[in-house]
């Protein structure tokens, strides 16, 4: 049985309009379940954490819980302090940078595709460097021996650049444009996002942290009537389900074809009359949900085992 359930919140749309968006999307499911929303604390509401963006992406927090994130056509990289909530801009022209995440030598990697290379910056310092160019680039995942993945949906490749050498080469040449990216709890199966459709596709990971074999689907979402799911900044929870940003909002899927599972699929819709999610995360010490749309960044807190196994 797949079922979904609509999270209510304090200035999202109605649940007829949500319904009357996602009808489409539901007409083939042969059940239809609303479950509790257990994902935000009771109380909770929304937080701004950055305005005024013109188009706010990727996220990432470091060793000591300090936040990041890029507007990618302001060429801006941004650090909010995790004690004051002061935020600095650490550099002013990231060639675009979209999606970020620190590897595993400390330095924060990022996809700057208006320089057609992916950046490492130093935290000590935040001088950067190039390590590599002449690809666009989208999103990206690293693992935890430091090769990087990442997406590109002009060419509609992903990229990986080996640990340490950071020698180019594709990993897999796909049919349709790819967007969000991330990896499995195991790290054995990369994760990516098909942007305009419902599926996110599942990738073997070898032992020589290359990709092997086809991929399969991996999680299904809820799409709009245009069917565009515009799938984009995701991660796994610690229960296996993934959070995505999507087109619908916010959404919380279980594995596709899981044996006997009966989580519904969550969709949280935009607040306050605010586009797509672009992109999502939780905090590391998983009591925020972060959530960019574009303009802004918000948070809200989450129940108490949010995402738990």
């Amino acid at each position: 049985m797949i079922s979904y359930n609509i999270a209510s919140q304090p200035g999202s749309v109605s649940m007829k309009t949500m319904l009357f968006r996602m009808l489409p999307a539901l007409l083939f499911l042969p059940t239809l379940g609303f479950a509790k929303d257990m994902v935000f604390k009771d109380g909770s509401e929304w937080e701004i954490v950055s305005a005024e963006h013109q188009f706010a992406e990727g996220m990432a927090w470091d060793r000591d819980g300090h936040f990041y994130f890029t507007d990618v056509p302001r060429n801006q990289l941004f650090r909010i302090d995790k004690d004051t909530g002061e935020k600095s801009l650490l550099d002013g022209d990231t060639g675009r940078a979209n999606g970020i995440a620190f590897g595993p030598d400390g330095r924060l990697y990022g996809c700057s595709g208006g320089h057609e290379s992916i950046t490492a910056w130093d935290p000590q310092t935040w001088k950067k460097t190039a390590v590599n160019k002449g690809t666009l680039s989208n999103d990206i995942a690293i693992l935890d021996n430091g090769t990087i993945f990442y997406t590109d949906p002009k060419s509609m490749l992903v990229w990986r650049l080996a640990a340490g050498s950071f020698i180019q080469e594709k990993a897999a040449a796909l049919s349709w444009k790819p967007n969000g990216i991330t990896l499995s709890l195991d790290q054995k199966t990369l994760l990516v996002a098909e942007f305009d459709s419902d599926t996110v596709h599942g990738f073997p990971i070898g032992e020589n942290s290359r990709l092997m074999g086809e991929c399969s689907p991996a999680y299904k979402l809820g799409v709009p009537s245009n069917k565009q799911g515009r799938l984009d900044g995701m991660m796994v929870l610690a229960d296996g389900r993934l959070l995505c940003g999507t087109a619908l909002g916010i959404q919380i899927a279980a594995p596709y074809g899981s044996p006997g599972n009966r989580s519904p699929l969550i969709v949280i819709p935009p607040p306050e009359g605010r586009s797509r999610c672009n992109y999502v995360r939780m905090s590391p010490d998983n009591t925020w949900l972060y959530a960019a749309y574009a303009k802004d960044i918000l948070r809200r807190r989450l129940v108490a085992g949010f995402g738990s196994p």
